[in-house]
């Protein structure tokens, strides 16, 4: 039986339904970054996938179709391997549901948003989880 893959191979999950910002987020963390990288645009491919990935953190966007970011997070958090993953909530959207996210320990990116402030949300965020 193939064990899940380790923390230490510093994975970042790309959530978003909109595949030009997927692969941007992708491009940029591997130019900037020694994160391998997966990008996926589907709620159910994730809820499949991410507990055996084991990510060392997770980009959500929060509009998505089928389940929202913040509802994705929840569900996520029923599998045990995931309930330490960091996450950060990724969105333009107007109207978030502040409360909520911060009572979860999500972080918020405005979309857009500059790419030194991700690059020091994803190290913050990790490193305090190594720490």
């Amino acid at each position: 039986m193939q064990q899940p893959r380790e923390m230490s191979e510093k994975t970042i999950l790309i959530v978003d339904d909109d595949q030009d910002i997927g692969e941007a987020l992708q491009c940029v963390l591997a130019e900037e970054t020694d994160y391998r990288t997966l990008w996926m645009a589907e709620s159910d491919l994730v809820l499949l996938s991410a507990p055996h990935m084991r990510p060392s953190l997770i980009l959500l966007d929060y509009l998505m179709p089928i389940m929202d970011g913040l509802h994705l997070y929840d569900r996520l958090q029923e599998s045990e391997t995931m309930r330490d993953v960091p996450v950060v909530l990724i969105s333009a959207a107007t109207s978030l549901p502040y409360e909520e996210l911060q009572q979860r320990g999500i972080r918020i990116l405005r979309k857009p948003f500059d790419v030194n402030e991700l690059l020091e949300v994803i190290d913050q965020l990790v490193e305090k989880k190594l720490a």
